[in-house]
């Protein structure tokens, strides 16, 4: 594994937990400066650029750490496993994504978003997985589907337009059902001869950079995406949102699975993405949240915990 030395030995006590907070709060963070885009661009065009950026910046630490900008350690079935991985995942999942943060920001996306370690559970019931959750996460699926229940139904009936808000909603659930089957075809390649995890990180952006580009010509609005990222303060915007956010929020939430010295600890930590986006939406974007609001997002997030902790 090419980041071996580093995702087994931890550089100092705490580096686990502080490195899951961190990738929630990069990941957080990107979504706001997203959304300070103006004119903001369209959800596609962000995607695309987005993974155009942490594609670049994946290859390059490739090709530092190996010598090579190709990924040498992954063999054909696991190459075509991470490839429907990222275009669902990155492809397809992240431009429904982008769709609902425009539409309803990025601190309500990120929490209807808080359904993909459900649905990823329920799933990994099937075969190959055939894992059966234990009560206690059966106990925090029910929370957390409670908490984006109380949170999306109190939004809707504050919602200032209605329909919009009843989009992003929508768009955020389709996008947790593609990221959640992203997430387990990623877990199985990554279970096939122990692939190593920067090759499969490189393999998933370049095919999900590679897969919305395609799509794009096939409809004829590549030339408008490319075009919308030629605005020069946008651009510069949307790498740093894809450098800090993408490529850093990757690594560190990496990171922090790997020396955290329990992996729930660091899937919580990583899951408070909502709770820190709070703050953030508030001074940022002048978002504004009830009492109701803030405890229905505390109760999704402790359902999300009750899962990781008894899984």
């Amino acid at each position: 594994m090419i980041l071996s030395p580093l995702l087994t030995a931890p550089p100092f006590e705490w580096a686990g937990e502080i490195s899951a907070a961190l990738s929630a709060v990069l990941w957080g963070s990107s979504g706001v400066v997203i959304a300070l885009i103006r004119p903001p661009l369209s959800a596609a065009a962000i995607n695309l650029g987005k993974n155009f950026a942490a594609t670049l910046c994946f290859v390059a630490m490739l090709w530092t750490l190996s010598g090579s900008p190709v990924p040498q350690g992954l063999d054909g079935q696991a190459i075509v496993v991470f490839c429907a991985s990222g275009f669902l995942g990155l492809a397809v999942c992240d431009t429904f994504l982008m769709r609902s943060l425009l539409d309803i920001g990025p601190q309500r996306m990120t929490l209807v978003f808080l359904l993909v370690p459900v649905l990823t559970s329920i799933a990994a019931m099937l075969p190959p997985f055939s894992e059966m959750p234990p009560p206690v996460a059966w106990l925090g699926i029910v929370v957390c589907l409670f908490g984006i229940t109380m949170a999306v139904l109190r939004h809707a009936d504050k919602a200032v337009d209605p329909p919009r808000f009843r989009r992003g909603v929508r768009n955020a659930l389709i996008a947790a059902v593609f990221q959640a089957a992203a997430i387990l075809l990623a877990r199985y390649g990554l279970n096939v001869d122990d692939a190593p995890i920067l090759d499969s990180a490189v393999v998933r952006m370049t095919a999900g950079t590679v897969g919305l580009a395609l799509i794009g010509l096939c409809i004829g609005r590549l030339g408008l995406w490319t075009g919308e990222l030629k605005r020069k303060k946008a651009a510069l915007m949307l790498f740093a949102a894809s450098f800090f956010g993408t490529f850093l929020g990757i690594l560190t939430n990496q990171f922090g699975v790997a020396w955290a010295k329990h992996t729930g600890v660091a899937s919580t930590l990583n899951s408070l993405m909502p709770i820190y986006l709070m703050p953030l939406s508030m001074l940022f974007l002048e978002e504004k949240y009830g009492k109701r609001e803030v405890l229905a997002t505390i109760i999704a997030v402790a359902g999300v915990a009750l899962m990781m902790w008894g899984s």
